[in-house]
């Protein structure tokens, strides 16, 4: 086979390799468009998110008071019907959480994550404790008036590591135990 083409013979030119390649560069308005750079830099982004945050902030506050009303609300119907409501409480103090290390809380961040870690244990093992339940939410709704400015009581570092003790008097749940080698087939193979 030769690498010479004839005219009319495409059989033969698909199937030698070719010698040379040439990249052609066209200038379009696709090219350019896929050329350019999207998005913001990450400096005017990580700013644009400061300054949006900012203006939240005000709306933070409403948002934690509404959460709190709620959680209130919840942990005085216990212990009716005490696993709902353990569930329940949780998402909201998650809430809570999440909202602190959004708009940079600290205390409340600490507060209400204290208050989950109680609330899951709690429920994992069917218990209830009032007592523990309700200074959980004393601590928390002190550490949220100090963060909307109404003053830092006194001790209030000491009131969150005694949140801590008090989370720890709860058994931790404990993972699931893996199956062994015959369990998981028992498991896994139907009869």
């Amino acid at each position: 086979m030769s690498n010479d083409v004839k005219p009319g013979d495409t059989a033969a030119a698909a199937a030698s390799p070719p010698t040379e390649v040439q990249i052609l560069r066209i200038k379009s308005r696709f090219a350019m468009l896929a050329l350019r750079e999207g998005g913001k830099p990450a400096a005017a982004a990580l700013k644009a998110a400061d300054t949006f945050l900012q203006a939240e902030r005000g709306r933070y506050h409403g948002w934690v008071g509404n959460a709190l009303l709620q959680l209130d609300r919840i942990l005085d119907e216990l212990p009716g019907s005490i696993p709902e409501a353990l569930q329940a409480a949780y998402g909201l103090a998650m809430q809570v959480r999440d909202l602190g290390g959004t708009f940079n809380a600290p205390l409340v961040t600490e507060a209400a994550d204290s208050m989950c870690e109680l609330l899951y244990r709690l429920h994992a093992a069917g218990l209830y404790n009032a007592q523990a339940i309700a200074t959980h939410q004393s601590v928390l709704r002190l550490v949220c008036a100090a963060d909307q400015g109404r003053g830092t009581p006194d001790g209030m570092l000491e009131m969150l590591a005694g949140l801590k003790q008090i989370v720890a008097k709860f058994p931790r749940p404990q993972p699931p135990a893996k199956p062994g080698p015959v369990a998981e087939a028992a498991v896994t193979q139907p009869y």
